[in-house]
């Protein structure tokens, strides 16, 4: 259980500083909005090419981890949106919501920091591998479920089908994180080298990236209350924390060969909470107050199962 605490403790700590620090009145939480912004488009694309750059690039792609992970989560999208629709009797478009809080997993700003203290050496393409899959597999086949549905009750097909591709195509060119593992990889595929004074600056942004995003993660948390609808919120937190890592769990039976750390990894992305910005990205279709109380009570929870799950990692 020490070691176990010793990976988990600083993560939640910092959370918990966050929290404080927001809740307090430290940190204004009109200032979230820019240290996200920080983390996501300068120390995390900072942290993601500094590792990619420098490794061999078949050390980057294992096509079995990227499709258990895929499989797993569209699995987990689809099996809670039956629920969701058919045994809470929730409509199809907020169902479609709860898949989404149930698929895509808070891999950079609470998974990668897990994995940095539980693996002995940073585990950056299982990472880079994950965000792969989130951003061009299963963020858009999420999107395309609920904004088909948003179309079929506008009745607007042919002019909707065009909207629906500009803002899937937007979220995956536009993603700073996707433009960094790219630049990565194409370092690294053609051994570009890197100015010392470039490097360095990098390495600079990269060390502020994961303490940063997790004291987000906690004032982000701060004002959020869980209100009604509890059994909804309840399938998500089951969806996400427990259905996606089993998933993964089964089809990892058909992957003998993969190394063990990377089946740790992609377990553990798939035990993550959901990613901090599902209020923002879900709140479009009017479900705001529901995603961010569905946030508070997931990475409350998951505080507990990730504990369970590295305790179980550890003496395995």
């Amino acid at each position: 259980m020490e070691v176990v605490l010793e990976v988990t403790a600083p993560i939640f700590l910092l959370v918990l500083i966050g929290f404080l620090a927001v809740r307090f009145g430290l940190i204004a939480s009109e200032a979230l909005s820019g240290l996200s912004r920080f983390v996501l488009y300068l120390a995390l694309p900072a942290l993601i090419f500094v590792n990619l750059s420098v490794m061999d690039i078949h050390e980057v792609f294992h096509p079995s981890y990227m499709l258990v992970y895929a499989l797993g989560g569209i699995g987990s999208f689809f099996i809670t949106v039956l629920i969701a629709a058919k045994m809470l009797r929730q409509n199809w478009i907020r169902s479609g919501v709860m898949g989404v809080g149930a698929t895509m997993s808070n891999s950079a700003f609470i998974g990668f920091p897990v994995l940095l203290q539980f693996f002995d050496e940073p585990m950056t393409q299982a990472f880079a591998m994950a965000l792969m899959v989130e951003n061009i597999i299963l963020l858009p086949v999420c999107l395309i479920f609920i904004e088909t549905l948003v179309g079929h009750q506008k009745r607007s097909q042919k002019h909707h089908s065009v909207g629906l591709w500009r803002v899937v195509s937007k979220r995956i060119v536009g993603n700073p994180l996707l433009i960094a593992l790219s630049a990565g990889l194409v370092f690294s595929l053609f051994d570009l080298p890197m100015p010392s004074f470039a490097q360095q600056s990098l390495e600079f942004l990269a060390a502020g990236a994961a303490p940063t995003a997790l004291v987000v993660i906690g004032g982000a948390l701060v004002g959020v209350s869980i209100k009604g609808q509890f059994s909804p919120i309840l399938l998500v937190a089951i969806g996400k924390l427990l259905i996606f890592p089993l998933l993964v769990v089964l089809l990892l039976n058909f992957t003998p060969n993969m190394a063990q750390s990377l089946k740790w990894s992609v377990i553990l992305f798939a035990a993550m909470p959901m990613f901090s910005t599902y209020p923002i990205i879900c709140g479009e279709y009017g479900e705001r107050s529901f995603c961010a109380s569905t946030l508070l009570f997931t990475t409350v929870l998951s505080f507990l199962t990730l504990s369970l799950l590295l305790r179980f990692m550890a003496v395995s």
